[in-house]
Protein backbone atom coordinates (compact mmCIF):
# COMPACT_ATOMS: atom_id res chain seq x y z
CA UNK A 1 0.00 0.00 0.00
CA UNK A 2 1.31 3.37 -0.87
CA UNK A 3 1.02 6.68 0.95
CA UNK A 4 0.18 10.21 -0.63
CA UNK A 5 3.42 12.30 -1.37
CA UNK A 6 2.11 14.64 1.07
CA UNK A 7 -0.30 14.23 3.87
CA UNK A 8 -4.40 16.02 3.08
CA UNK A 9 -3.41 17.75 5.82
CA UNK A 10 -0.10 19.48 4.49
CA UNK A 11 0.14 23.25 4.58
CA UNK A 12 1.47 22.89 0.88
CA UNK A 13 -1.87 22.25 0.18
CA UNK A 14 -4.00 24.70 2.68
CA UNK A 15 -1.54 27.88 3.19
CA UNK A 16 -2.49 28.58 -0.34
CA UNK A 17 -5.83 28.73 0.86
CA UNK A 18 -5.55 31.30 3.70
CA UNK A 19 -3.41 33.44 1.35
CA UNK A 20 -4.56 33.73 -2.14
CA UNK A 21 -8.07 33.06 -3.60
CA UNK A 22 -8.84 29.74 -4.48
CA UNK A 23 -9.19 30.87 -8.24
CA UNK A 24 -5.44 32.05 -7.99
CA UNK A 25 -4.70 28.61 -6.25
CA UNK A 26 -6.56 27.14 -8.94
CA UNK A 27 -4.45 28.56 -11.76
CA UNK A 28 -1.39 27.89 -9.85
CA UNK A 29 -1.95 24.39 -10.00
CA UNK A 30 -2.68 24.15 -14.21
CA UNK A 31 0.47 26.31 -14.50
CA UNK A 32 2.70 23.87 -12.53
CA UNK A 33 3.46 25.97 -9.94
CA UNK A 34 1.41 24.57 -6.96
CA UNK A 35 0.67 21.00 -6.24
CA UNK A 36 -2.43 18.82 -6.72
CA UNK A 37 -4.93 17.36 -3.72
CA UNK A 38 -3.94 13.70 -3.54
CA UNK A 39 -7.62 12.51 -4.83
CA UNK A 40 -7.28 13.88 -8.07
CA UNK A 41 -3.39 12.93 -8.71
CA UNK A 42 -4.67 9.26 -7.53
CA UNK A 43 -7.85 9.07 -10.07
CA UNK A 44 -5.81 10.62 -12.99
CA UNK A 45 -7.46 13.92 -13.11
CA UNK A 46 -6.61 17.46 -14.56
CA UNK A 47 -7.73 20.64 -13.66
CA UNK A 48 -7.13 22.06 -17.41
CA UNK A 49 -9.00 25.68 -16.84
CA UNK A 50 -10.14 27.88 -14.17
CA UNK A 51 -12.44 31.31 -14.56
CA UNK A 52 -14.79 33.08 -12.82
CA UNK A 53 -17.62 30.73 -11.38
CA UNK A 54 -16.45 27.80 -14.27
CA UNK A 55 -13.47 25.44 -14.20
CA UNK A 56 -12.88 22.32 -16.54
CA UNK A 57 -11.26 19.08 -15.26
CA UNK A 58 -10.28 16.22 -17.25
CA UNK A 59 -9.54 12.60 -16.95
CA UNK A 60 -8.97 9.22 -18.92
CA UNK A 61 -11.46 6.24 -18.08
CA UNK A 62 -8.85 3.47 -18.14
CA UNK A 63 -9.35 -0.44 -17.31
CA UNK A 64 -8.16 0.29 -13.56
CA UNK A 65 -11.64 1.94 -12.86
CA UNK A 66 -13.64 -0.75 -14.43
CA UNK A 67 -15.81 -2.37 -11.81
CA UNK A 68 -17.47 -5.74 -12.45
CA UNK A 69 -19.75 -5.22 -14.83
CA UNK A 70 -17.10 -4.10 -17.12
CA UNK A 71 -17.38 -0.36 -16.98
CA UNK A 72 -15.93 2.63 -15.43
CA UNK A 73 -17.43 2.72 -11.68
CA UNK A 74 -19.70 5.57 -11.98
CA UNK A 75 -17.50 6.91 -9.08
CA UNK A 76 -15.05 8.64 -11.22
CA UNK A 77 -17.73 10.25 -12.68
CA UNK A 78 -19.20 11.49 -9.42
CA UNK A 79 -15.61 12.44 -8.29
CA UNK A 80 -15.06 14.50 -11.71
CA UNK A 81 -18.25 16.20 -11.00
CA UNK A 82 -17.75 16.69 -7.44
CA UNK A 83 -14.90 18.08 -7.87
CA UNK A 84 -15.51 20.55 -10.65
CA UNK A 85 -18.80 21.40 -9.02
CA UNK A 86 -17.24 22.47 -5.68
CA UNK A 87 -13.70 24.54 -7.85
CA UNK A 88 -16.67 26.03 -9.96
CA UNK A 89 -18.19 27.74 -6.44
CA UNK A 90 -14.76 28.30 -5.01
CA UNK A 91 -13.58 30.36 -7.93
CA UNK A 92 -15.85 33.03 -6.97
CA UNK A 93 -14.57 33.41 -2.74
CA UNK A 94 -12.29 35.62 -1.72
CA UNK A 95 -8.54 34.25 0.04
CA UNK A 96 -9.36 32.47 3.43
CA UNK A 97 -13.26 31.89 2.68
CA UNK A 98 -14.61 28.44 1.00
CA UNK A 99 -17.35 26.14 0.55
CA UNK A 100 -17.58 22.43 0.34
CA UNK A 101 -20.26 20.14 -0.65
CA UNK A 102 -23.62 19.74 1.26
CA UNK A 103 -25.35 18.03 -1.33
CA UNK A 104 -24.16 16.45 -5.00
CA UNK A 105 -26.74 14.78 -7.41
CA UNK A 106 -25.60 13.02 -10.54
CA UNK A 107 -27.80 11.47 -14.07
CA UNK A 108 -25.44 9.02 -15.70
CA UNK A 109 -26.43 8.98 -19.21
CA UNK A 110 -24.39 5.98 -20.66
CA UNK A 111 -21.28 3.91 -19.46
CA UNK A 112 -17.96 5.02 -19.30
CA UNK A 113 -15.04 2.55 -20.74
CA UNK A 114 -11.61 3.15 -21.95
CA UNK A 115 -12.76 3.01 -25.66
CA UNK A 116 -14.27 6.67 -24.98
CA UNK A 117 -10.98 8.74 -24.23
CA UNK A 118 -10.83 11.70 -22.36
CA UNK A 119 -13.67 12.87 -21.08
CA UNK A 120 -13.98 16.53 -20.14
CA UNK A 121 -16.48 17.71 -16.61
CA UNK A 122 -17.17 21.47 -17.18
CA UNK A 123 -19.08 23.21 -14.08
CA UNK A 124 -21.11 26.15 -13.95
CA UNK A 125 -21.80 28.13 -10.79
CA UNK A 126 -25.78 28.87 -10.73
CA UNK A 127 -25.88 30.72 -7.31
CA UNK A 128 -23.56 32.33 -4.74
CA UNK A 129 -24.87 33.20 -1.27
CA UNK A 130 -23.38 33.93 2.01
CA UNK A 131 -24.04 30.27 2.88
CA UNK A 132 -24.80 28.34 0.42
CA UNK A 133 -24.10 27.97 -3.41
CA UNK A 134 -25.09 26.06 -6.24
CA UNK A 135 -23.31 24.86 -9.42
CA UNK A 136 -24.22 22.54 -12.21
CA UNK A 137 -21.31 20.46 -14.51
CA UNK A 138 -21.38 17.91 -17.43
CA UNK A 139 -18.92 14.93 -18.54
CA UNK A 140 -19.03 14.87 -21.94
CA UNK A 141 -16.60 12.91 -24.40
CA UNK A 142 -14.49 14.81 -27.66
CA UNK A 143 -17.51 14.55 -29.73
CA UNK A 144 -19.57 16.29 -26.66
CA UNK A 145 -21.86 13.40 -26.13
CA UNK A 146 -23.32 13.02 -22.83
CA UNK A 147 -22.18 10.81 -20.19
CA UNK A 148 -23.22 12.10 -16.63
CA UNK A 149 -24.12 15.86 -15.69
CA UNK A 150 -24.53 16.91 -11.71
CA UNK A 151 -25.86 19.65 -9.52
CA UNK A 152 -24.46 20.45 -6.22
CA UNK A 153 -25.49 22.62 -3.14
CA UNK A 154 -22.35 23.54 -0.96
CA UNK A 155 -21.87 25.14 2.11
CA UNK A 156 -19.25 27.57 3.67
CA UNK A 157 -16.96 25.65 5.82
CA UNK A 158 -14.49 27.98 8.27
CA UNK A 159 -10.74 27.09 7.50
CA UNK A 160 -9.03 24.36 9.57
CA UNK A 161 -7.62 26.47 11.60
CA UNK A 162 -10.08 28.95 12.76
CA UNK A 163 -10.41 27.37 15.88
CA UNK A 164 -7.51 27.83 16.62
CA UNK A 165 -7.40 31.71 16.13
CA UNK A 166 -10.73 31.50 17.84
CA UNK A 167 -11.00 32.40 21.85
CA UNK A 168 -12.19 29.25 23.55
Amino acid sequence: MTTPARPPDSPALLEPRQSLTALDAFRGMIAGERPQPPMVQLLGMRLVEADEGRVVFTAEPAEQYYNGMGVVHGGLAAALLDSALGCAINTLMPAGKRFTTLELKINYTRPLTSAVGTVRCEAKVIHVGNRVATAEARVVDRQGKLYAHGTTTCIAVESPDAAERTPG
